[in-house]
């Protein structure tokens, strides 16, 4: 079939609203996932952002046959490979460069290791290696959600803030029954945890985002010395402690060799 005109483009104010709407709806999956807590199905999922569910299931549908969301087996959602794909497309030199980076880290530890950037609460993996044979439950998807307080990726991006701004960010979320046996319940034991790993430069997080597991984090930072993301080891507790002086030496390394890929300017990182 062929047409004499252009295709139509939909513009104009029932577009914009539409457009609206999906992000409204992502961004509640994603604080969602982000909380820790099981996902919203399409009925608390309308509920929660205040539309009918026929509405909340048609816009649903759409972002799922786009790729940006998910739907589980047991009919959550969860945020899409295109929408973290989207968000990797605006710093792609970083990801680019972090690659080899990461898994000669990986391959190095026997572990995975990450990059991650954060978006409020949230940490946001942006690309994950992994060693031969390394048992991926801790890797997750390359576009996994955690929350800040209880992961070394998520503490060493908020190595910068001060006590004050932690409590402000942390204001609104439910810590406690969020992460693993050492993780963060309040502010200040947040707030404690980075004042101990700041002296070092290294966040060593360990049993905070699940029993047994142990992260290994610094910051990235970009020219100006703002932090901007965050390069990780991650893997089981008992393997990675022998290691450890080696892992804090490679992710110093790693963390340098990224800042000439993130320049003085990325303002779309870490908000």
């Amino acid at each position: 079939m062929t047409t004499n005109g252009p295709a139509p483009t939909h513009t104009g104010p029932a577009a914009a609203s539409s457009l609206r709407m999906a992000l409204r709806v992502v961004n509640t999956v994603l604080d969602r996932e982000a909380s820790g807590r099981n996902g919203f199905n399409v009925s608390r999922l309308a509920s929660e952002v205040g539309i009918e569910r026929s509405k909340a299931s048609r816009t649903t549908q759409d972002l799922c046959d786009k790729g940006f969301l998910e739907r589980l087996d047991d009919s959550t959602l969860r945020a899409g490979d295109a929408f973290f794909a989207t968000a990797a497309s605006l710093h792609p030199g970083l990801v680019r460069r972090s690659r080899p980076l990461l898994r000669r880290m990986a391959v190095a530890h026997g572990a995975g290791a990450r990059l991650s950037v954060r978006d409020g609460v949230q940490v946001r993996l942006l690309r994950a290696e992994s060693a031969a044979g390394f048992v991926q439950e801790w890797q997750g998807r390359a576009s996994l959600v955690t929350p800040c307080w209880c992961t070394g990726a998520g503490r060493a991006l908020l190595l910068d803030h001060t006590a004050e701004e932690i409590a402000a960010l942390l204001d609104d979320y439910e810590l406690i029954g969020v992460g693993g046996p050492h993780a963060a319940r309040t502010a200040a034991e947040l707030v404690a945890a980075n004042d101990h790993d700041r002296l070092r430069g290294v966040v060593a997080a360990h049993g905070e985002f699940e029993h047994g597991v142990a992260e290994y984090a610094v910051p990235v930072r970009d020219l100006d010395g703002r932090i901007r993301a965050a390069v990780s080891v991650v893997g089981r507790e008992h393997d990675l402690l022998p290691r450890e002086r080696a892992i804090r030496t490679d992710l110093s390394a790693a963390a340098t060799a990224l800042t000439d890929a993130l320049g003085g300017n990325d303002t779309a990182l870490s908000r």
